[in-house]
């Protein structure tokens, strides 16, 4: 299990959050945190590229999600789309 502490910056704000995820023949599961909230996700693995599908229960309703994320070192950086607009996340706070 790969686990990375992230950044994340939505159209609502920057917040911390954790992924967790397990790779494997060429699929990913894992688990998305921030703030309260937690999603599960499956999706690809193509080497260190990821991308994936998971739904989160939000005050403001389900917000289902569609990411894609590259992992460099011990690093993570993606993105995902909402009904919202775009999310982006990143084990590097500058980004």
């Amino acid at each position: 299990m790969e686990s990375f502490e992230i950044f994340v910056r939505s159209p609502f704000g920057k917040y911390h959050g954790k992924i967790q995820l397990k790779r494997d023949a060429g699929l990913v599961e894992g688990t998305l945190n921030f703030l309260t909230f937690s999603s599960d996700f499956t999706g690809a693995a193509d080497g260190d590229s990821l991308s994936f599908k998971g739904s989160m229960v939000t005050p403001v309703g389900r917000i289902d999600y569609d990411a894609r994320a590259v992992i460099e070192g011990a690093a993570i950086t993606g993105s995902a789309q909402t009904r919202l607009g775009v999310i982006s996340f990143s084990s590097k706070e500058g980004r």
